[in-house]
């Protein structure tokens, strides 16, 4: 019966931490120290100094901010891409309903031009885009 009896408050912990070390840095150990912690993303100190006495290996995360920008930059050019095709199709339709062949066929010409401009520029982001692949995956293997 006295195993079933609650007291109240945290419960008990089977391999409590009781021994306390204190450690003092100098300014220059100090910076050296929260620096080596932010590159590790820890934010608790004993946690982070433990890790460290016992050898356990954590880890360093660096985020690279040209990836990011670079793929917002990139589906933001595709989302335009893609509006150009959506007014093309709608631009040819009117072409065809409301014009006489001879002049839907002029503005066709500079449709296509223009088509073949924007094929050279996809064509300029495909092989930026795999030069950035391959630099990328070099930088983190």
């Amino acid at each position: 019966m006295a195993e079933n009896f609650n007291k109240g408050g945290r419960p008990p912990v089977a391999n409590k931490c009781s021994h306390c070390v204190k450690v003092r840095f100098d300014d220059l150990e100090w910076d050296t120290f929260i620096g080596m912690m932010e590159k590790a993303n820890q934010e608790i100190k004993a946690t982070f100094i433990k890790q460290l006495v016992f050898s356990r290996p954590f880890r360093v995360l660096t985020t690279d901010r040209s990836l990011a920008v670079y793929c917002a930059k990139l589906s933001e050019f595709f989302a335009q891409f893609r509006t150009v095709g959506v007014n093309y199709d709608l631009t040819v339709k009117e072409l065809k309903s409301g014009f006489s062949e001879k002049k839907a066929l002029a503005m066709l010409y500079k449709l296509e031009k223009a088509t073949l401009e924007m094929a050279s520029i996809m064509r300029e982001v495909k092989i930026l885009t795999e030069r950035f692949e391959t630099e990328w995956s070099q930088k983190y293997q």
